[in-house]
This record gives structure tokens, C-alpha cells and sequence, in this order.
């Protein structure tokens, strides 16, 4: 479901439960919260699952998937004071039963795997939990085999690090006697998970043929959705440490990454150094059908094309070394300015002359391309052009060093039909962070350009998408979701109150960027002045 109508029913479920609401409104709130979860959408799932515990107490699904909302959001320990209380009121024939027992071994996992230190205390009871809580499940029921697949994950990482919490069990048998059992299972009762499961078992066995084949088709199972495959990826890099084994582990991990970035909803997170070892790993031809199928190619170099764009993008920091935006590197005859030179794009909200709203000016910035040289700053040399926020809201940067080996990110000409098919990507710096970039698949709601556009401001072209986008990302090149070339110039985000464009009535949560040839026509109206 796309995340607008997942927004939309949201905030009608919340609204109907505040009120009397109905048994067909509890019903509707129990599905969306199935569906938010497989969206991962978990502070909207925390909000409707909290509306629906108050309503009904006694929602062992609601709670779970609560439970659920606030590992994923970092509140594990949270999640465990809700589990455990609910764990021993259910009886053991609940089918939630399985679901808390395994969760609660999953928030367990969670702590142990958070800690700096996983030989200490802490981390060492955590491990020694979420071990016992996936073996009481599958000694309770043989047949909870994802249980016993996070068992054999944890167990594997335990040992890789020295630590032994279940001497008892041997590795290759459990891993056998796993896949035994999911291959038993009838095809009736198999899950989405089932494939996973089975491609997590065989990496017990290190049989990668194995691992390939299930993920081939669990990758291109219909019921697959951006939550699957990211939890998937999750498990095998942070618990299994494929990217640690060889390049095989690295390529396998960078083929999920891509399969999740196509998948409406789906983000990749990757650090600077991430990134890099991401760019230098190429799965070969066999390796991408096996998993991909006959599409791997075109799919991986799509993925691979963006991160080579990410090379593009900056963080503009403070000189004293605080974050405050993102931009990017661009031709500047892309921009209309007769010059062969690069340089950088930002919001002029971010670096101003005047240094008003909160921007910084010129001699006080610096900007770091991380995914290319995290250590070197460069300086700011002047504003060539500029527009204020309330119009175009862009600066563009002249550097005080031309930045060596970068490619300036490739402009489009136009901005692309309003349909339901069409998605943006946004890469920048979410939050600020330090050496993070986000890439989200993102839905394009509306903009004023041509050739129908009807701008609120004359010459001043808004695009509207939709994205979880963070304070920081203000500057960050906005793509067209097919050939990941700039279309816009990211400027504000998570607006709820945002006005919809082209005279329709209403409002609605919308990120905005400013398009490029918008920019672009407003530096050549100041070049001709």
C-alpha cells in the first residue's frame, strides 16, 4: 500500500477510535496495522496500536505489533516490560504465544547487538535472554522455525566473538534439522518468511548456492514488501556479518540492498565507508541472476548508478564542525552560469549572505564530500547567485578548490508526469548525521511546472513528494526515479500543513523541493538585469 493511503488511513482510524468507533473501525485499525508494520511505518504503528490498546485491552496482536513499533524505533527495553507480562497471561496454544516469545527474543537480541562492548555484562545477559527465549520457543513447538533461525544466526555471531551461551548445540545439526523442517512444511502453510528462513538455515551450512536460490524467490515472491527484505538485510549483515566473510558475503548484501531500494518504501541506509566498499564490490553476472533473476542486471546498475551519485552529495557544516544542511556538486553551465567550473548547491535557508534564518554566511562554511573524502573540508569562496527563502530558496557555492575526482550530479531537462507510477529519491544527510546518507523511494505528489503548472509564484516551480525526510536534509538534490538525475532542490519536509499545489483546495503532508529549471531561469533573469 502506498504510504500516502497508509498516512490517510491512519489518521481516520486514530480519529474514529477517539471516538465510539465501531467493531468494522477495529477491524480496519487491525489490518493497517499489519500493513504499517510490512511498510515499516512504526511511529505511525506505535500511534494506531496504542489507539487500539486502549480500546481493547485485551488485542494480543496490537500489543505485539506495539512491542514491535518500539524495537524498531531503538526502545527495546521498553518493549520488553510490555512482552513479558503478556507472554505469561497467554496460553500456550495462542497463536500470539510464538510471536511474543520470539519478539521478546528478538528485543533481547537487539540490546546485545547495540552494545559497544558484547562481552560485557550487559551485552552478555542479553545474548544469554534472547538465546533462551528462542529456544523455549521451538522446544514448545518444533515447528516455530524462525525461532530457531535467529537461534542459529545468534549462536554463529556468539562464537565468532568468543562467547558459547548454548555449548549444547552444535551448529551443522541444528542448521540441517532447520532446513529439514522447512522443507517438510506444506506449501498451504508457508509464509513469506519461509523462503528467508531457508536461505538463513543454508548459511549455517555455508552452502551459498543454497542461500541464492531461496533468496531468488523470496525476492520475487508478490507478497514480498520493503519491511521483508529490509529485516532480512538487517539479519544477515548485523547478526550473520556477511560483509565480513568475503566479497561474496559483500556483493550478496549490496543485491538486497538494491532489491529493497525498488520496492516502494524501501530506504538504504550506508555510512561513507559503506559506501565505498559498496562501489567497489560487483557481484558477477551469475551471482545477480541467481538472486534477481533475468532483471538483476539492469536493477543493480540502476542501484549502483545511485550510489555514484551519492559521491556528489556534501554535508555543509559550520566551520567550527556542526552539520547544519546537505548539498551538491553540479556543472555550472547546468545551472545557466557561462562557466566551466563545479559548484555547489545548497538553500540559501542554509548559507545566505545576510546569514538571516538561522543560514550561516559564506566565510563560515565549510563542505565535505564524505562518501569521497571524509576527512578534507573546503572552504567557501562566495554566493554567485542566490534567491531567498521565500522564493527559489538556493545559493550556489563557488568552492575555494575545485573537488578532484567527483562527477557534478547530471540535470534533468524536465520534470516528470504526475502519476501514480512516478517516484523521486532524495540522498543527503538525514538528521545531520555524521558520514550517513539515506536514500528513500519516494512518492511525487504534484508540482506547478509546465506544461500544466499554475504556480502560486510567478517563475517559481514546486515540486511536492512524499518522504520521511529529517532536519538536515535541507539542500539535497531531489532525482527522477529512473535515471537519477536532479529534478529538484530539496527545501522543506514533513509539512502536515503544507498547501497543495496548483489552486486545489486543501492541505496535506508533503515535502517540497524547488525544481531545477526554476533555478536555473531565475539565474539567467539575473544574469540579463
Amino acid at each position: 500500500m502506498e504510504l500516502s493511503k497508509l498516512e490517510e488511513g491512519s489518521e481516520y482510524v486514530l480519529q474514529r477510535l477517539r471516538e465510539a468507533g465501531s467493531t468494522e473501525d477495529l477491524v480496519l485499525a487491525r489490518k493497517l496495522s499489519l500493513d504499517l508494520c510490512h511498510a515499516r511505518q512504526f511511529a505511525l504503528l506505535a500511534s494506531v496500536t496504542e489507539a487500539l490498546s486502549r480500546r481493547c485491552p485485551d488485542d494480543a496482536q496490537a500489543r505485539r505489533l506495539h512491542a514491535q513499533a518500539l524495537i524498531e524505533q531503538g526502545y527495546a527495553t521498553a518493549a520488553i516490560e510490555l512482552l513479558r507480562p503478556l507472554a505469561t497471561r497467554l496460553p500456550a496454544t495462542d497463536p500470539e504465544q510464538a510471536e511474543v516469545t520470539g519478539l521478546l527474543g528478538r528485543a533481547f537480541k537487539q540490546i546485545f547487538l547495540d552494545a559497544n562492548d558484547k562481552t560485557g555484562p550487559m551485552a552478555s545477559d542479553a545474548l544469554a535472554q534472547a538465546v533462551a527465549y528462542y529456544r523455549r520457543s521451538i522446544e514448545a513447538n518444533a515447528a516455530d522455525t524462525w525461532h530457531g533461525v535467529n537461534l542459529l544466526a545468534l549462536l554463529v555471531k556468539a562464537r565468532r566473538l568468543g562467547l558459547d551461551p548454548a555449548p549444547d548445540v552444535t551448529i551443522d545439526v541444528l542448521a540441517r534439522k532447520l532446513i529439514s523442517r522447512l522443507n517438510k512444511l506444506p506449501e498451504a502453510v508457508r509464509n513469506v518468511w519461509h523462503l528467508a528462513a531457508l536461505a538463513e538455515a543454508s548459511l549455517g551450512l555455508d552452502d551459498w548456492a543454497a542461500v541464492e536460490g531461496a533468496l531468488h524467490r523470496y525476492v520475487a515472491d508478490p507478497g514480498v514488501r520493503a519491511f521483508h527484505i529490509a529485516s532480512t538485510l538487517k539479519q544477515f549483515t548485523e547478526v550473520w556479518d556477511i560483509e565480513a566473510v568475503d566479497d561474496h558475503g559483500r556483493a550478496l548484501a549490496n543485491i538486497l540492498r538494491a532489491r529493497l531500494l525498488s520496492l516502494s518504501t524501501g530506504e538504504v541506509l550506508l555510512s561513507a565507508r559503506d559506501l565505498a566498499a559498496a562501489r567497489s564490490t560487483q557481484p558477477d553476472a551469475g551471482q545477480l541472476e541467481a538472486v534477481l533473476g533475468e532483471l538483476g542486471t539492469q536493477t543493480y546498475r540502476w542501484y549502483m548508478t545511485g550510489l555514484k551519485r551519492a559521491a556528489g552529495v556534501c554535508a555543509i557544516r559550520h566551520s567550527l564542525g556542526a552539520r547544519i544542511g546537505t548539498g551538491w556538486l553540479a556543472q555550472a553551465r547546468d545551472l545557466g552560469l557561462e562557466r566551466e567550473e563545479l559548484v555547489v548547491v545548497t538553500n540559501a535557508h542554509v548559507v545566505s549572505g545576510s546569514g538571516a534564518q538561522q543560514s550561516i554566511q559564506p566565510e563560515s562554511a565549510e563542505v565535505v564530500f564524505e562518501a569521497n573524502a571524509p576527512g578534507q573540508s573546503m572552504g567557501v569562496r562566495e554566493i554567485l547567485y542566490s534567491s531567498p527563502p521565500d522564493r527559489h530558496d538556493y545559493s550556489i557555492l563557488r568552492l575555494s578548490e575545485q573537488p578532484a575526482a567527483i562527477e557534478p550530479l547530471p540535470v534533468a531537462r524536465g520534470l516528470p508526469l504526475v502519476e501514480p507510477s512516478t517516484r523521486v529519491l532524495v540522498i543527503g544527510h538525514p538528521g545531520g548525521r555524521e558520514l550517513e546518507f539515506s536514500m528513500q523511494d519516494n512518492e511525487l505528489l504534484d508540482h506547478d511546472g509546465p506544461t500544466a503548472g499554475k504556480p502560486r509564484s510567478d517563475g517559481v516551480w514546486r515540486v511536492h513528494y512524499r518522504a520521511p525526510t529529517e532536519k538536515g536534509s535541507s539542500g539535497s538534490p531531489v532525482f527522477n526515479g529512473s535515471l537519477w538525475q536532479v529534478i529538484a532542490l530539496h527545501r522543506a519536509g514533513g509539512k502536515r500543513g503544507m498547501s497543495r499545489l496548483n489552486g486545489k483546495a486543501g492541505m496535506y503532508e508533503a515535502n517540497e523541493g524547488i525544481a531545477i529549471q526554476s533555478i536555473r531561469a531565475d539565474v539567467e533573469r539575473q544574469r540579463g538585469e
